[in-house]
Parts: structure tokens; C-alpha cells; sequence
């Protein structure tokens, strides 16, 4: 879990670097309409414009997760894109 809080400072400060970039830790809950399903299934990228660039669970960080990756209850996504994107992929992972 250290690795995880070390990478989400690091997001932090880029965060702070990047006029127009911002970035968000969305947990999945269990009734997520993708857990048990792989990254790839929720289309982030190209219905929001933003990248997951981590998952982080209970075991660890998964840096620069690929589209196979599986979802689980109670991970934390990590995505980065504009505000109005991550706002629209906050509703997608909750299935609203």
C-alpha cells in the first residue's frame, strides 16, 4: 500500500503542474456495473477522453494498467483528463 500513497502524491504534484489537467481516485463500488470485468470494458479513454493510469487494491498498485486488467470491488481507480471527463467517468464506473 506504500507504493499506492506514493504514487497518488506524485499525481498530486503534477496535477498542480499542468493547467487544465486534473485527476481523480474513484473508488469501485460492489455494485459497480464493472466489477468482474476488465478495464477495456468501461471505454474510458474514448468515451470520456480520460486515462485510468492506475488501479490500486488491497495487493498493491497496478501502474499503467492495460484494457485485460480486471476490475474488483474496492479498488481506486486513478484517471486523468479534464474535470468535465473525470466527472463523466465517476458516473460511468458507478453505472448511473
Amino acid at each position: 500500500m506504500l507504493g499506492g500513497s506514493l504514487l497518488l502524491t506524485q499525481m498530486a504534484g503534477l496535477r498542480e503542474q499542468i493547467a487544465g489537467l486534473s485527476m481523480e481516485q474513484i473508488p469501485v463500488r460492489a455494485d459497480s456495473p464493472y466489477v468482474g470485468r476488465t478495464l477495456g470494458d468501461t471505454r474510458a479513454r474514448t468515451l470520456t477522453r480520460c486515462s485510468i493510469v492506475a488501479i490500486v487494491r488491497d495487493t498493491g498498485v497496478v501502474p499503467a494498467p492495460e484494457p485485460a486488467d480486471p476490475i474488483d470491488a474496492g479498488d481506486t481507480l486513478v484517471a486523468v483528463g479534464t474535470r468535465e471527463g473525470l466527472d463523466r467517468l465517476v458516473h460511468i464506473i458507478a453505472g448511473d
